[in-house]
Parts: structure tokens; C-alpha cells; sequence
């Protein structure tokens, strides 16, 4: 692995530079919900998947949090294990859309456009959450 992806923190500020979160806040009062249809672009498909699973930690953690249940350092030291390993699955899968929506039928490329639009809304939440938590807590400590 290199260098620059050894610490969980490193990883989610790259997100958030990739993604170019606004500083204004960001408040979602509902979940997004996945894209009910595959686009049959494999790339794709994984890469819609694996930002929802991220998305789905992600909202878990906030909502726990937003109502007061104190979550056990144990959990989130789990929740950033598997959030890192989701962050380097889309990481290893972005080079490989372009090309893949680009050979695509004009079919597929709709549909890929649409569910990685869908995926750009849960990253840009997971960016402001993930900069919200632990980009504070980092500044506290």
C-alpha cells in the first residue's frame, strides 16, 4: 500500500479534496437511496455499490450520533477499518470508468450517468460527515 494511504485520516481528507466539499453545511434529513437499476457497466456497478456501502456506515454513524448514543471506541475503530478499505475498492475502481462508460451503448451510459450522480450525492454526505467527526477530532486532540 503506499505511503500516502497508511493512515485512515490521510485517506478521508484525500475524499474530501477529490470531492471538493463546499464549507457550508450540509444537512441531509433523509437517506439516499441506492439506484434501483444496474447500469451493465461493471465498473460502474462496483463502484455505485461499494459508495453505498460506505454510505451506509457512514449514515449509521451519524444518526447514532445525532440522537446521543455514545458509540464505543471498539465500533469505530471497526467503522474506519472498513470505511478505509472501502475508500481504496473506489479508489481502484475510478481509473477504469471512464473508459468503460465511453465503450458502452448510449444505453448504458445513461444509466451509468445517472446511478454515478446518485454515488456523487452519498460521497459528497460521507465528505461532510467524515470531515465533520473526525477532521474536528483531530483539531480537538
Amino acid at each position: 500500500m503506499n505511503a500516502v494511504f497508511k493512515s485512515p485520516q490521510r485517506v478521508f481528507l484525500i475524499l474530501l479534496v477529490v470531492l471538493i466539499i463546499p464549507i457550508t453545511g450540509f444537512s441531509q434529513k433523509k437517506r439516499i437511496k441506492p439506484p434501483k437499476r444496474s447500469s451493465k457497466v461493471k465498473s460502474v456497478d462496483q463502484f455505485v455499490d461499494n459508495t453505498f456501502e460506505l454510505y451506509e456506515k457512514i449514515f449509521v454513524y451519524d444518526s447514532l450520533t445525532k440522537v446521543g448514543v455514545e458509540i464505543p471506541s471498539e465500533l469505530e475503530d471497526e467503522l474506519s477499518k472498513r470505511a478505509e478499505q472501502n475508500l481504496d475498492s473506489l479508489l481502484l475502481l475510478a481509473p477504469d470508468i471512464i473508459d468503460a462508460i465511453s465503450d458502452a451503448s448510449f444505453l448504458k451510459q445513461a444509466k451509468a450517468t445517472i446511478n454515478l450522480n446518485k454515488a456523487k450525492k452519498a460521497l459528497k454526505y460521507c465528505g461532510f460527515i467524515i470531515k465533520d467527526y473526525f477532521v474536528s477530532e483531530e483539531k480537538d486532540d
